[in-house]
């Protein structure tokens, strides 16, 4: 008997056998159906489910943990996350028999060794965080051991005077390495970190990595591609940095990388001679409680108003008692926010004053070297307190400063900006949160397009080698797809 009429069989008698619960729903059953076949291999119903479920669940959490919204999954959710899971798995298996013919699975010897002996390292690591973080202070039998000998041995080798007596200590550890080692297993198994995980994670790591290899084998990224890269990209920076030049300033301390530097920016170096820290930690302490109080008040007086604003003439005595109440403690309220907020401003006031007042005498005696002609970075370096200004390239050019930046407090910013000639230097002192400052107009930072430097070349190169191999691998395996058996059984997918 054919195949074929074989199982048509065994069918029927299956049928017979169910009877009247042949309308029923059998899980298993409906499971094993086959929703698409990819070359020899079969995808159940069930496997697809699973994975379907799995990426449904995979971006409620991202949406929820990201941007705080829970997401209620539509038929329409449910059916576009079931034709995205499908497209994956025939993916999947088509790469994998890709890599059976390319001879990339399964791993050669020398990279299954190398494969083996990562999964051992980081076994050892996650065995050694899982020690420290579930059993801190236990200390093995074999550990105790090393420890009285080594403590034994010290006690011999001390001199008489050196020496105190001690009463021997009597070991107490009852968990053997062996013992501790099978622990740590126990509780790596319990988060799923097995020896097995970090073989099958590290292996499908490796073999992902040869496979792109492979279809990156002929891509080439040439010096005139690149500066022609360069070159659109000054394009675009130029023509956001000119019609916003504050946003240049914005890139450059957020640390991307600029290829065009619009007009009117120039460098300012800052001697800055800060108020103390503990005046400073004083201020802080205050203005902590300067804002709570703040908030309470605004919260107490938001409140109060909602109330004084309803109709209470149809209230009965109880509730009108209840709202006035209610009035009286939120007027309580707001009157001592109100007064811890006058009173900490006072306490702030005077603290600031004190700190700036004892800053003041080094501030103007520095004011003074300076315009008398006194080397400005030497003076920063002796007594400026701005951290900023120790490293490049603040420390050689100075701050970014144009027209318009809100970066930074407004008297420093408008003190940078009166300066009128490169060299010029604060005619009185500058006055922030921070303490006294003192500027100078370092140099005029040149605009237009950057040089195009090895180090420029060589990120660009970098950055579309990366973007055409990933080009070629997605066209790879777009190709690889189409040229598969694939079948796929929509009806059986509701």
């Amino acid at each position: 008997m054919k195949k074929g009429m074989a199982l048509i069989c065994m069918l029927l008698a299956v049928l017979m056998l169910a009877g009247c619960n042949l309308i029923g729903y059998d899980e298993a059953l409906d499971g094993a159906q086959v929703v698409a076949k990819v070359n020899d291999t079969e995808i159940t119903k069930a496997e697809w489910a699973a994975y379907r479920d799995y990426l449904a669940s995979y971006y409620q959490q991202y949406y929820q943990q990201y941007f705080g919204i829970t997401m209620s999954l539509t038929e329409d959710d449910i059916a576009a996350y079931g034709e995205s899971a499908l497209e994956q798995m025939i993916e999947s298996l088509v790469i994998e028999d890709k890599m059976e013919e390319l001879g990339i699975s399964p791993l050669g010897e020398e990279d299954q060794e190398a494969v083996e002996s990562y999964a051992d390292s980081m076994l050892e690591f996650y065995k050694m965080m899982i020690r420290y973080q579930n059993y801190p202070d236990l200390e093995t039998v074999e550990e105790e051991q090393e420890r009285l000998a080594k403590e034994a041995e010290a006690a011999d080798e001390a001199t008489p005077d050196e020496a105190e007596p001690q009463e021997s200590a009597e070991p107490v550890a009852t968990i053997t390495d062996a013992q501790l080692d099978e622990m740590l297993l126990n509780d790596l198994t319990t988060i799923g970190y097995t020896r097995d995980y970090f073989v099958q994670n590290q292996t499908a790591s490796v073999q992902s990595e040869k496979l792109r290899e492979y279809t990156a084998q002929d891509v080439e990224v040439t010096d005139e591609q690149v500066k022609a890269e360069f070159d659109s990209k000054v394009e675009k920076q130029k023509t956001t940095y000119d019609e916003t030049p504050t946003s240049y300033a914005t890139a450059v301390n957020n640390g991307q990388t600029v290829y065009y530097v619009p007009e009117g920016y120039r460098g300012v170096k800052n001697l800055l001679i800060k108020i103390s820290d503990e005046k400073q930690s004083e201020i802080d302490e205050l203005n902590s409680t300067l804002t709570t109080a703040k908030n309470a008040l605004d919260d107490g007086q938001e409140q109060l108003d909602e109330l004084n604003a309803q109709d209470t003439s149809e209230y009965d005595e109880e509730t009108l008692a209840a709202h006035e109440e209610q009035i009286a403690a939120l007027t309580e309220q707001v009157e001592q926010a109100q007064a811890t907020i006058d009173e900490t401003q006072a306490q702030l006031d005077e603290v600031t004053e004190a700190a700036f007042a004892e800053i003041l005498p080094t501030a103007e005696d520095l004011l003074a070297q300076v315009q008398a002609g006194e080397d400005f970075d030497a003076l920063i370096e002796t007594y400026g307190e701005d951290t900023g200004m120790t490293a490049e390239p603040n420390k050689t050019r100075g701050y970014l400063v144009c027209d318009g930046l809100s970066i930074y407090e407004q008297a420093f910013q408008d003190a940078a900006m009166a300066l009128e000639n490169v060299g010029d230097v604060s005619s009185e002192l500058v006055k922030t949160s921070y303490g006294y400052h003192i500027l100078q107009y370092a140099t005029d930072i040149e605009s237009g397009a950057v040089e195009f430097t090895d180090e420029i070349k060589e990120s660009i190169y970098n950055e579309m080698l990366s973007d055409a191999q990933d080009a070629a691998y997605d066209a790879a395996v777009t190709q690889w797809v189409s040229e598969a058996s694939v079948t796929t059984y929509p009806k059986v997918m509701k």
